[in-house]
């Protein structure tokens, strides 16, 4: 009976173990795969540093950069403003293509799946705007 006791707990033991390493595995898989999502304000200032450490940028130069950076924010945002209502018009003229082939039964579903995917772009699009506005000019990334 005694040897019975000592299996029991040894495989009690051996299944507690297995447990906590599959546990740290699922831990580090987990750990591993999330995705880390950094903020254009991180990407710029790491950008900086990696310049001002590799090139030895002087302030002079840094403040230059920072300008350089800014500037190239503002020159991409005016051309995506600028090209925006065109993308508008083809995604519209895609809808009413779609929508010529489709049942009268389906016409609200694809409405509604339209609407869904706009949201969520908008969503997006809100989310990016906010990051850009909670930055001070100098800190934000969006331009390399």
């Amino acid at each position: 009976m005694k040897r019975n006791q000592w299996s029991a707990a040894l495989l009690a033991v051996l299944l507690f173990g297995c447990g906590m390493v599959a546990g740290a595995l699922g831990h580090r898989y987990y750990a591993a795969t999330t995705v880390s999502a950094r903020s254009a304000e991180d990407f710029r200032h790491r950008y900086v540093s990696e310049m001002q450490t590799r090139l030895k940028l002087t302030p002079a130069q840094t403040t230059q950069l920072e300008t350089i950076l800014d500037d190239t924010k503002a020159k991409y945002k005016a051309i995506r403003d600028e090209y925006r209502p065109a993308m508008i018009k083809i995604r519209n003229e895609q809808i009413a293509r779609v929508k010529s082939i489709l049942t009268p039964e389906q016409v609200p579903l694809y409405e509604q799946l339209v609407a869904e995917h706009q949201q969520h772009a908008r969503d997006q699009d809100g989310h990016d705007r906010r990051d850009e506005h909670r930055l001070p000019p100098a800190a934000d990334t969006s331009s390399k």
